[in-house]
């Protein structure tokens, strides 16, 4: 369930009490549940203007103790009982940080910036896969209350669930007591659905809840991604430059979409991944200008640009680099001769995919069983996603 509210919420993935301890294994199942049915893209660090959303370490057991879990007024509308020993805490964090193991818990401490302490948390708590949905639940600190901090925090994760996760509704839910609480909902956007009376137990009691949701048709679907991505696939050592790259997700008249298949053997492994047309943008190059040059030698192709989709900013710790993906959307206009270079042939032996969107999707997920597939599938998956969204809002209109 979820414990949505600047003062907490109903029931916390958070926090346990000690006589709960030994239960604890129900609620990493739960979650183990919950990860099988979202995108496996994890638990990514978010940045907002004040606050960096991040996975949980073991050091911030203290500053969970002493800024939210111990304090009742924080717990008042929990299900769970304040904390009184920081021993519980340290348990606590040190099951999320196990949880991590399995690559995809969405659960993130809240650090507010200009301290760099932990003042919260925020996490996907319940995920309806028939329906992509999934239910936020978080928590802040009392000291950073009426600050605007939680409707940052809860906005980023939104959009995070939408364009990265590949949700179609999000939704949370509040105490009636607590009023505060809806306010951080509306605030973020999310617009109220109804009451279920005398539906949830806290330690104020039984309560009814006001339920606020947000679904991918109440955004804007012409407005531009922008993700940032980490690499846990490998240790970070040292970046050692960035690279900008120009890509695009290409169709033609009946709606195909074209990609590249690579079969590598390099400093990533022995691998067959998937991937978008496109590479580098060369010095005193325009992104727009590379990705019409890189698809004519790719895919053979000469294409105009309808939309740019946006950008994504990604890592391949193994390579020491960080890219900065422009992506476009570009259509098919005539097909010619493909320009590859001799590494594109003898090294990555690249050849050209057509397939229908949900193909597409089916060969990202089918490479994740590689390392750098999965980083690939996280990277390119929700350009895939938002580049159906606007064809098929192109032809609505």
């Amino acid at each position: 369930g979820t414990y949505g509210g600047v003062r907490g919420g109903l029931n916390s993935p958070y926090s346990i009490s000690l006589e709960n301890v030994i239960n604890s294994m129900e609620m990493i199942n739960e979650i183990r549940e919950i990860n099988e049915k979202m995108n496996k893209v994890g638990t990514q660090r978010i940045e907002t203007p004040r606050l960096i959303l991040r996975r949980v370490t073991i050091e911030d057991a203290k500053d969970m103790y002493d800024n939210w879990a111990s304090d009742p007024e924080v717990t008042r509308f929990l299900t769970w009982p304040t904390h009184t020993d920081i021993e519980v805490t340290r348990y606590v964090v040190n099951l999320w940080v196990e949880g991590y193991k399995d690559g995809d818990n969405f659960n993130w401490v809240i650090e507010y910036k200009d301290t760099g302490k932990a003042i919260g948390a925020i996490a996907a708590v319940k995920v309806n896969e028939d329906i992509d949905e999934a239910v936020i639940g978080y928590c802040l600190g009392r000291a950073f209350w009426g600050q605007g901090l939680m409707p940052e925090a809860l906005k980023a994760v939104m959009d995070y669930l939408f364009d990265v996760a590949g949700m179609n509704r999000v939704a949370a839910y509040h105490a009636a007591s607590n009023a505060k609480s809806g306010r951080v909902m509306q605030k973020a956007g999310m617009k109220y659905e109804g009451t279920l009376r005398a539906s949830k137990k806290s330690n104020s009691g039984i309560e009814d809840v006001l339920w606020y949701s947000m679904i991918r048709s109440d955004r804007d679907s012409s407005a531009e991604l922008s993700i940032s991505l980490e690499d846990y696939e490998w240790p970070l050592e040292y970046i050692d430059h960035d690279r900008q790259i120009a890509r695009a997700i290409v169709f033609d008249d009946d709606g195909y979409l074209y990609f590249v298949r690579a079969q590598r053997d390099d400093d990533f492994g022995k691998v067959t991944t998937i991937e978008t047309a496109g590479g580098g943008v060369e010095k005193g190059e325009d992104p727009d200008k590379a990705i019409l040059r890189e698809l004519k030698e790719e895919l053979g192709v000469d294409a105009g640009i309808v939309t740019k989709i946006g950008v994504v900013s990604d890592y391949y710790n193994r390579i020491h680099r960080h890219n900065l993906n422009n992506y476009y959307l570009c259509k098919i206009e005539s097909f010619g001769t493909k320009e590859l270079t001799q590494d594109e042939i003898e090294k990555f032996h690249l050849s050209t995919l057509k397939l229908t969107y949900e193909e597409a999707v089916a060969e990202y997920e089918k490479c994740r069983d590689s390392s750098l597939g999965r980083l690939l599938a996280n990277r390119e998956l929700p350009v895939l996603k938002k580049a159906r969204e606007l064809m098929d809002f192109g032809k609505q209109n």
